[in-house]
């Protein structure tokens, strides 16, 4: 396959670039700063930057989006880009997108407990525009015709990945374990390979299945 990983500098996205590429697949890695993995081809640039975005997805068979509100990105930049995103894969046949999100998304069909409201409104509270960002992704997302996918982890973790998680409809709560960001990679690349989850943003918690 062919992966196009956005956000590949990144925490997740790194860990993205090296288990495709580990698994056998052609990977472009699109962002800011160029990245060290062997064998990988790099699109360096903003991803704001429409061209760069339509030329990462030509020929492409799945999308990973492993990007994130920070100080240099501004807060809107998922809703912002993914309308163009969406357009650029339908433009180039590309159908498969899988992207991170996180627990603290309120979305519709959620069956929060109260631990898991908690964490929301914490999250909404402490991290708005984060939050907010990826409730926009999903809408996004959700009016498209792609095969899309998103996972939610509660919190991430700089750890050794385990090569192991689960993909629930159960909301955690806030004693859940933070996931290492090496498996929420692992789930967007499996999740790439095939065709669960499709049209849906489980939330994505240590352990196995």
């Amino acid at each position: 396959m062919r992966i196009v990983v956005f956000g590949a500098a990144g925490g997740v996205g790194r860990h993205a670039v090296r288990l495709a590429a580990g698994r056998g697949h052609e990977v472009v890695a699109v962002a800011r700063r160029a990245g060290d993995s062997p064998g990988v081809e790099e699109r360096t640039g903003d991803v704001r930057d429409a061209a760069l975005v339509a030329g990462a997805v030509k020929g492409a068979d799945a999308v990973l989006w492993c990007v994130g509100v920070t100080r240099s990105s501004g807060g809107d930049v998922g809703r912002s880009v993914l309308p163009g995103l969406v357009e650029a894969m339908r433009a180039a046949g590309v159908r498969r997108f899988v992207g991170v999100s996180g627990a603290g998304a309120d979305l519709p069909g959620d069956r929060k407990g109260r631990g898991a409201r908690l964490v929301s409104g914490l999250t909404h509270r402490l991290a708005r525009d984060l939050v907010e960002d990826k409730e926009g992704e999903y809408r996004v997302l959700a009016a498209s015709e792609l095969d899309w996918t998103q996972v939610r982890p509660p919190r991430l973790a700089d750890r050794p990945g385990t090569g192991s998680y689960r993909l629930t409809d159960e909301a955690p709560g806030l004693r859940a374990a933070p996931v290492a960001k090496a498996d929420v990679a692992l789930a967007l690349v499996e999740l790439a390979e095939g065709r669960d989850w499709l049209g849906a943003a489980p939330f994505v918690v240590a352990g196995r299945p």
